[in-house]
């Protein structure tokens, strides 16, 4: 190896006083003039001397992610990012359960009921932008803990409320909470994983999501049909139905215990400069992946990449030197988004609006559907019980309002099952597309996902009875909830790590604005124009499927 010139000499030993200054490239075993005829923006190690790989030879991070390999520590780490996905999904989707037999007790029409099912969701539109800042400024790991730890303190709150601003303002908490973990687990353990394997296993995660929508009816079923009044004083009363939402702080508390237990991903590490650590969770890695016979781990050290700078750790300033930084380095973050990736964050911006405007809208009203479903065949049950369009049901529910409610340990029960089998329904496209994703492009992933539920949700307004509209709303939910990984295998692919971060948050953000209009809107139109939900979800689906002609030629099986 050539020695570098002065020039050089004296650029090293500044670069390395900046850095040891501000926490960035901290330590590196790295011998004089090993890295001069390296470019600069290329992130490299050196081996150690091995008879396999010789002395000082240069290696880049991919490199040493990939002979840490895949195996199972990538196992292990993916049950526990499944039990954080599964939590996610029970928080996100518990009010919509609770809504038939909360009715009573907060007194709920439609408007009322929409608002209390969007409720966590203006919270997640407020959180997705602030987590995804202090994922790229302080971890994924400390976000996910923050997010679990803040859900299940505030689902513990929510069962205690009494009244329903206070439920409806400690449940926009539980959103704000819960998006932090919900768009950075992907992250966070795609991080952990080589390029080739990334794809099939974040799709893997999103059968945990699936479970927990599975979950949820199926834990609501038991537990809120028992009407059960343990506390009932004129100030406070503890029911059944409160008792599920105590319940589903356990999930929360689970995944942060877990997590807990793991590091910060060994990518995120390198970009802040921590090169030791990373090296040190890499080397962990590769024990774990590999026999106790195998060689030692032989990679030595890593140098950081010269893009990654704005990336950075500030710690050791004084505060006001500390908070201009981080806005600085905020600053460049965003520039470099909306400059040269201002197309991809437009589009995935877009796509992410129309599916949770969609699918969400579908998910939290479906328990609400069947049970008014299930109300208008109790009612007319000594008529025969004639089956009718969900609609056509809804409609007649409202122009024949009841002075006594049907009990609702049966339309509870008929709603919660309709629900799970509807959750369940996701795991076969799930599964099937986890299979695809390794050998067709992610651009025909998401049009069938797009196009098929966009067809099911026309077909709805033409049902006869609660079975096809069941059949239909599996096909429509089995669908549209492949759209969010694929898009976030997508996201991995398109944005850098430096900003990806925000670039995630943005497009999560937009996605839970999408859902607070879907959910709003539905509430707003169910009982004005029934079918007119219908032809606006089919419509929103439509353009998700025109904006994926936007995207960029992507690679087949992961990015490498």
């Amino acid at each position: 190896m050539v020695q570098p010139n002065d020039q050089n000499n004296n650029r090293e030993e500044h670069h390395d006083h900046h850095h040891r200054g501000s926490g960035i490239g901290t330590v590196t075993d790295v011998g004089p003039g090993t890295l001069a005829d390296v470019p600069d923006d290329i992130n490299v190690g050196v081996r150690k001397k091995t008879v396999m790989f010789g002395a000082g030879k240069l290696v880049t991070f991919e490199d040493a992610q990939q002979e840490a390999g895949t195996g199972m520590y990538q196992l292990a780490l993916l049950i526990v990012c499944g039990m954080v996905n599964m939590a996610c999904a029970i928080s996100t989707t518990s009010v919509s359960f609770v809504t038939p037999a909360a009715s009573a007790d907060f007194q709920l029409t439609s408007i009322t009921k929409g608002v209390m099912n969007g409720a966590p969701f203006v919270g997640m539109l407020i959180g997705a932008y602030f987590w995804g800042v202090c994922s790229d400024i302080n971890g994924r790991r400390d976000v996910i803990l923050g997010s679990m730890g803040m859900d299940a303190i505030l689902s513990v709150g929510s069962c205690m409320a009494q009244h329903l601003q206070y439920f409806i303002l400690i449940r926009v908490g539980n959103g704000f909470a819960i998006i932090g973990a919900t768009c950075m687990i992907y992250v966070y353990f795609g991080e952990f994983l080589t390029g080739d394997k990334r794809d099939a296993y974040l799709l893997i995660l999103e059968v945990f999501w699936a479970l927990g929508m599975a979950a949820g009816p199926g834990v609501a079923s038991i537990v809120i049909p028992l009407e059960h009044v343990w506390i009932d004083r004129p100030d406070f009363t503890f029911n059944s139905w409160r008792l599920f939402m105590l319940l589903t702080a356990v999930p929360s508390l689970l995944g942060f215990i877990l997590v807990y237990q793991f590091p910060e991903s060994p990518r995120y590490l390198m970009l802040k400069g921590r090169m030791l650590k990373s090296r040190d969770v890499l080397e962990r890695i590769y024990i774990v992946n590999h026999s106790r016979k195998a060689p030692p781990y032989s990679v030595d050290s890593f140098t950081q990449t010269y893009s990654a700078i704005g990336f950075f750790d500030v710690g050791g300033m004084p505060f006001c030197m500390n908070l201009k930084a981080r806005l600085v380095a905020l600053k460049n973050g965003h520039k470099t988004l909306f400059s040269q990736y201002l197309r991809n964050i437009f589009v995935t911006c877009t796509i992410e609006f129309c599916l949770m405007a969609s699918y969400v809208t579908v998910l939290v009203w479906v328990p609400e559907l069947f049970s008014r479903y299930h109300d208008y065949e109790v009612r007319n049950a000594e008529d025969g019980g004639e089956a009718v369009n969900i609609c056509a049901a809804s409609h007649w529910l409202l122009k024949h309002p009841s002075d006594s409610a049907v009990k609702h340990t049966h339309v509870g029960h008929q709603a919660y099952v309709a629900a799970f089998v509807v959750a369940s329904s996701t795991l076969i496209p799930i599964t099937i597309m986890g299979l695809l994703i390794k050998c067709v492009s992610k651009k025909i992933l998401l049009w069938i996902s797009c196009g098929i539920p966009a067809v099911a949700a026309l077909v709805m307004t033409k049902t006869r009875d609660d079975f096809e509209a069941e059949i239909l709303c599996c096909f429509f939910e089995g669908f549209t909830t492949l759209v969010e990984p694929i898009i976030f295998c997508t996201m991995v692919e398109l944005f850098p790590s430096n900003i990806r971060g925000v670039a995630f948050s943005l497009t999560v953000m937009c996605g839970r604005l999408g859902a607070v209009v879907g959910i709003c809107v539905f509430g707003f139109l169910l009982d004005i124009n029934c079918h007119s939900t219908f032809y606006l979800l089919a419509t929103l689906l439509s353009i998700a499927f025109l904006a994926v002609i936007c995207l960029p030629k992507l690679k087949i099986g992961g990015s490498h």
